[in-house]
């Protein structure tokens, strides 16, 4: 059933995930990760009346889980309140203020609170928006240690920002 599935909604699936997150590979991601959840729920799925659908519904809400944790990640990495200047080429006093206190930027605790390889990963999924796939193929690894990696990297940082954590 699975198989068919695959054959029958592939397609349609990933051209739904990529006009919605214009990332060929993290829709591919997406769609990979609608498909495990079919494996791992598939008694309901062959239950159910309506499969296309359910696969539809599923695939929607791993692209918002996806583009949640993106957003999350953005805010770990960028601050808007000390990171950036007001102007291109402008002074922010507020960072002229940082810097004159001796206080690290936002940024820098997190390069010093994580290794260089997991600041890298962080980075290449988080700002340049790579997909798992891709950092996968840059690091070596499977997809699986890819999203597993950003895991553990996101529970060091909710420890340094014990304020930012969900509720």
């Amino acid at each position: 059933m699975i198989e068919q599935l695959y054959y029958d909604y592939f397609g349609k699936l990933t051209l739904y995930a990529s006009a919605v997150l214009r990332n060929q590979t993290r829709a591919q991601d997406a769609v990979q990760d609608t498909f495990h959840e079919a494996i791992r729920h598939i008694d309901i799925l062959m239950g159910h009346p309506n499969p296309g659908g359910w696969l539809m519904v599923t695939l929607k809400n791993k692209i918002r889980e996806d583009q949640r944790a993106q957003r999350r990640d953005m805010m770990r990495c960028l601050s808007l309140d000390t990171d950036l200047l007001m102007e291109p080429g402008g002074q922010d006093p507020r960072l002229e203020r940082q810097m004159n206190e001796g206080e690290p930027s936002a940024l820098e605790k997190i390069q010093t609170t994580l290794t260089p390889e997991e600041f890298l990963l962080l980075k290449r999924l988080t700002i340049d928006r790579a997909s798992h796939l891709d950092v996968a193929k840059e690091f070596n690894i499977s997809v699986y240690a890819s999203q597993k990696r950003l895991e553990r990297i996101r529970r060091k940082l909710d420890q340094l920002y014990p304020d930012r954590r969900k509720k």
